[in-house]
């Protein structure tokens, strides 16, 4: 009964969150419309000015959101902390929800456990993560550092799944928050880059990321495909 309420309470603030994304997204459409003319720009930089600490208070806690509950989508939150505050200072705002959120998720799972992992995280994706960290279970670290390095991939659950293993709760937050970093980064600086109108360095910044992370997740791949191989010919 404890189990099945926390799952209901859990698809009660979900759904309002989605509902108030909804309505956000709705409200500033016509603002971000308007981004494409130096005018529309120059009045976005202005209502964020108005806004104060309130917008920075609004994008901690979207991020915070986003990587608890797993399936809200994280680029456009940081897309939009780069448009508001720049490169610089939009990182540090997604960085201080990241890690905020990272501490609640570790210190939850040491807690409560498999059973809230199992609650929060898809089985397949749970399975996959597992597999992957148990065919080489020394490298571990490396192999989580690699998860959250990729920017493609959701990195959310992976946290949850994370704070499972025999591994220090500094650790994991260290490597979490570390691993994203490229990710979290490109998204912010193209954010940047949208307020200012420069295409090519926006699609410059996209090509270069995938570039390193790609190149990083073939060799990696590789490596532990060899690895793999001759564990099998001395069995």
């Amino acid at each position: 009964m404890k189990e099945k309420k926390i799952n209901q309470i859990r698809k009660i603030i979900a759904f309002i969150i989605m509902i108030l994304l909804i309505i956000g997204f709705v409200k500033i459409l016509p603002t971000f419309m308007n981004l494409v003319t130096e005018e529309g720009r120059a009045e976005f930089e202005n209502q964020i000015e108005n806004l104060g600490a309130k917008g920075v208070i609004s994008i901690i806690s979207l991020e915070i959101c986003k990587i608890i509950l797993i399936f809200l989508p994280g680029e456009p939150i940081e897309l939009v902390a780069g448009m508001c505050y720049g490169p610089f200072f939009g990182l540090l705002t997604i960085y201080a929800g990241v890690i905020v959120s990272n501490i609640l998720i570790i210190f939850a799972v040491k807690k409560y456990g498999t059973k809230l992992v199992k609650d929060v995280v898809p089985e397949e994706k749970m399975q996959k993560v597992e597999e992957m960290i148990n065919r080489h279970p020394d490298k571990s670290e490396i192999t989580l550092f690699v998860l959250y390095f990729l920017p493609v991939l959701p990195k959310d659950f992976i946290t949850y799944i994370a704070s499972l293993l025999p591994m220090s709760k500094s650790k994991i937050l260290v490597i979490s928050s570390v691993g994203r970093f490229p990710a979290v980064f490109s998204s912010v600086l193209v954010g940047s880059k949208i307020l200012m109108g420069d295409i090519k360095a926006i699609i410059m910044i996209y090509l270069i990321t995938y570039i390193i992370s790609g190149t990083i997740a073939i060799i990696y791949k590789k490596k532990f495909a060899k690895e793999s191989k001759k564990e099998k010919n001395h069995e």
